[in-house]
């Protein structure tokens, strides 16, 4: 029997370290026609319309600042964006929109 896998859990051990994930959300058909939409607008900004995008999409993970501490969610905080390095944000946005596959991300499946 069919069963979606709408939510997947990514290594993330090139960016957070050995044993690190993230657990993301599929990226809907909607919400990337209405991203584009918006795209049309004169002066939406691409880079910020993307980032709202993503904060909604991490449903999980146990990424840590320069410090070590637990950074929180980006939907519970999305000023923790800020925080992320270019490498973490680039990650984030390839498993996102499917730039890097399942296999390759070493993608568990939960349901």
């Amino acid at each position: 029997m069919a069963k979606r896998v709408s939510v997947i859990k990514y290594n993330t051990d090139e960016v957070q370290g050995e044993g690190s994930f993230v657990v993301l959300s599929a990226l809907k058909v909607k919400e990337i026609r209405e991203l584009r939409q918006q795209g049309k607008k004169k002066g939406f900004d691409a880079f910020e319309g993307g980032i709202q995008l993503l904060a909604q999409h991490v449903v999980d993970w146990d990424w840590v600042d320069d410090e070590g501490e637990p950074l929180p969610l980006p939907k519970s905080d999305l000023g923790v964006v800020d925080l992320l390095t270019n490498d973490e944000a680039e990650l984030l946005s390839i498993l996102l929109t499917g730039g890097q596959d399942e296999e390759e991300g070493e993608g568990e499946t939960k349901n």
